[in-house]
């Protein structure tokens, strides 16, 4: 009889301190991303550029889409500086958790002021701090001199302090 009650004793505790784990997040099936990680994965297109002096730029002298999957960035950027084309696209994938952004380049290609395109394909690696303010995500991509970036729900908003301010709107 005291072999039944000492199984049932350790069955009530290995019960309550399974639950008390699952209930914390953590054990069982848990996963590490928190549900406070913040999410940007969508689609963003440019609508307009506000330069450093005023000036607002639109299509077609300014274009460009974004879209973030789960865990890959693509970016396209096309616009007209001095009269010359000039032209960004990249592939990365990324992480972001409330904390920091980090992104693996595979591949880099840009057109600069009518120069002709160069093509970059080494992997590289950059980190940035991420801040959350009034429902906003914000970090500055640490490769290619990007600009720094805030994501809501309505869009986002890249600005390069001193050269522009770039408008983009979600679309899905």
């Amino acid at each position: 009889m005291k072999t039944v009650h000492t199984f049932v004793a350790t069955l009530v505790l290995a019960s309550s301190a399974a639950m008390l784990c699952v209930g914390m997040g953590f054990g069982f099936g848990a996963t590490n991303a928190s549900k406070s990680d913040p999410k940007i994965e969508g689609t963003y297109m440019l609508e307009y550029r506000e330069t450093f002096d005023g000036k607002k730029i639109m299509a077609p002298e300014i274009l460009g889409m974004l879209s973030f999957s789960k865990n890959v960035r693509n970016f396209n950027v096309y616009w007209m500086s001095g009269g010359k084309p000039s032209s960004i696209s990249m592939v990365a994938k990324y992480t972001l958790s409330d904390k920091e952004y980090s992104e693996d380049c595979m591949y880099y290609a840009e057109n600069m002021d009518g120069k002709g395109i160069t093509y970059n394909t080494a992997a590289t690696h950059g980190v940035s701090p991420v801040t959350m303010k009034d429902g906003a995500i914000s970090f500055t991509p640490a490769l290619h001199g990007e600009p720094m970036i805030s994501i809501s729900k309505s869009g986002m908003i890249a600005t390069k302090t001193g050269v522009f301010t770039d408008h983009w709107k979600k679309i899905d």
